[in-house]
């Protein structure tokens, strides 16, 4: 549900408490609608609010876990859920918390506490639902792939139709490489729509189109209204290099839909194969009438102006404006960088895994932490996060320009992070080139750099900003490239296209990389 869609239910929840601030139904409804709207931050407050009207409302405390660790604050929710424990409670919904208790604690990579709270879930209520994939993920974690491997079985023996069970089951083979057993789950199951698009989504992945195109059919044929097989068959057409088909397909879709921005942007990146930057400028323009700040629509328009040669492209995307590098100070408690830098990466290396990278990750050749990094719990990384703070501040106070401008007027007092991790290539690694739809200011920290990274000349390692994703007639794709150094950060609007230089060395590659969106103050 959209915020405007939610807006006139919450402010009709919010009158009747006013009018009865006993009015438990109507809190419990407010609840529901904030956290559908993802308006966590609000959705907790009223979370609160109730426990302090009613603290035996097992109910909201389990809530307040759950919105807390969608939040980023698994500390604070393990704390919160344990108290929730003391509440009376029948069997289901204290298998709940311990099954809450056992993600936040896994959130802060306490997987064998975490294992434990899972065998208390099932003891209470052996058919709680994902209570496999969640123990799934603690075995990885603790690098306990076989046992992960059995619970994933054991989950999609209990339900075949379940199409979380068979992704994650088949992202682990994947990242396993156990190529014998990959896919096989999706020829066993029910053919569901769900599961159909499941198993073409792999097959794209694996460069296998047509398959994926033939899937993709299949699941459209028994479900002819789905928005989203429409969009994975239009990613094997572009595949196959189809792209009037997958423009009309597109068109199609932009009829029923009318101004979504996602179809919009995807419509324009088709314009752009057919070396139409002119129909993807006008549909970019659309989308972002609709969505200002729609992160997939400014790359769009981003490149279409670039294909034209149209100097608004400098002004948008600012290569020498808006990406800067930062060289951070030690953190408090280290007398050098360096030493900081060396004792953390001995830390990452223990959280990555010992897999291959997942599938819906832009690196290659390297794995990247699971879950968030920031604010659960790590100790050096929360001493680095106090200095990176401070340099996003000082970025976003350094920004400057039009008022008008999609990425400068987002500036706010305050920011969030929508996400962090830590990546890690080893040789012949790199990232492709990507954006981040879901940030407004993104990032990458140098934990540890090879000593390939050092030639100039071959800028081994090297970030690279501009160069698109996809192959389009652009005679200087890469706009601008930055030299990996450890302790330097650098910023860079969301929006922007950025991958890296794959590098010849023995030494791996660490990093730390988020994602902002500004917090408007009151």
């Amino acid at each position: 549900m959209s915020q405007q869609e939610a807006a006139p239910a919450i402010a009709a929840c919010r009158a009747r408490i006013a009018a009865d601030p006993a009015a438990l139904a109507a809190r419990n409804e407010l609840v529901d609608l904030l956290r559908d709207a993802g308006r966590l931050e609000e959705a907790q407050e009223e979370c609160r609010a109730l426990i302090a009207l009613r603290p035996d409302h097992v109910g909201a405390w389990i809530a307040l876990g759950g919105l807390l660790i969608d939040l980023q604050q698994p500390v604070e929710a393990e704390a919160q859920l344990r108290k929730a424990l003391a509440c009376p409670a029948p069997p289901p919904a204290k298998a709940a918390i311990h099954t809450l208790l056992g993600l936040a604690q896994r959130r802060q990579r306490r997987d064998a506490d975490a294992l434990d709270n899972y065998d208390l879930a099932h003891g209470l209520d052996p058919s709680l639902p994902e209570l496999e994939i969640h123990r799934a993920e603690a075995l990885q974690n603790l690098r306990r792939y076989d046992e992960a491997i059995v619970t994933y079985r054991q989950a999609l023996a209990r339900e075949p139709r379940d199409p979380a069970a068979h992704r994650y089951y088949n992202d682990l083979l994947y990242r396993l490489d156990r190529k014998d057993d990959f896919l096989k789950s999706y020829d066993l199951a029910p053919r569901t729509p769900d599961l159909l698009m499941g198993k073409a989504y792999f097959l794209n992945h694996e460069s296998r189109f047509a398959e994926a195109y033939a899937t993709y059919g299949e699941a459209l044929a028994r479900d002819p209204g789905n928005v989203l097989a429409v969009l994975g068959a239009v990613e094997s057409l572009r595949g196959m290099k189809r792209y009037d088909e997958a423009a009309a397909a597109l068109g199609l879709l932009l009829q029923r839909a009318g101004d979504a921005p996602h179809l919009i942007a995807r419509a324009a990146e088709v314009a752009l194969l057919q070396r139409d930057p002119r129909r993807a400028a006008t549909l970019c323009e659309r989308g972002l009438r609709a969505a200002p700040h729609d992160q997939s629509c400014l790359v769009g328009l981003s490149l279409a102006w670039r294909m034209l040669d149209d100097a608004r492209d400098e002004a948008l995307s600012g290569y020498d404006r808006y990406i800067r590098a930062f060289d951070l100070k030690a953190p408090e408690g280290f007398s050098s960088m360096a030493d900081f830098n060396a004792e953390l990466s001995a830390y990452l290396a223990r959280l990555h895994p010992d897999t291959r990278e997942y599938v819906n990750q832009s690196l290659r050749g390297g794995t990247q932490t699971p879950d968030h990094i920031f604010g659960v719990g790590h100790e050096l990384v929360d001493r680095l996060e106090r200095r990176i703070a401070e340099a996003v501040e000082d970025y976003i106070a350094g920004l400057e320009g039009d008022e008008a401008h999609p990425f400068v007027s987002r500036r706010a007092r305050s920011f969030l992070y929508r996400g962090s991790w830590s990546s890690q290539l080893k040789a012949q690694g790199f990232h492709v080139n990507h954006i981040h739809p879901q940030g407004w200011i993104s990032s990458c920290y140098y934990v540890a750099v090879p000593d390939a990274a050092k030639d100039t000349q071959t800028r081994q390692g090297w970030i690279k900003f501009g160069e698109p994703g996809f192959d389009v007639d652009l005679s200087n794709p890469i706009r601008r490239m930055i030299q990996p150094v450890p302790g330097r950060l650098v910023l860079f609007p969301s929006f922007m296209w950025h991958g890296t230089v794959p590098f010849t060395d023995d030494a791996k590659r660490t990093t730390i990389a988020f994602d902002v969106i500004p917090q408007p103050g009151p």
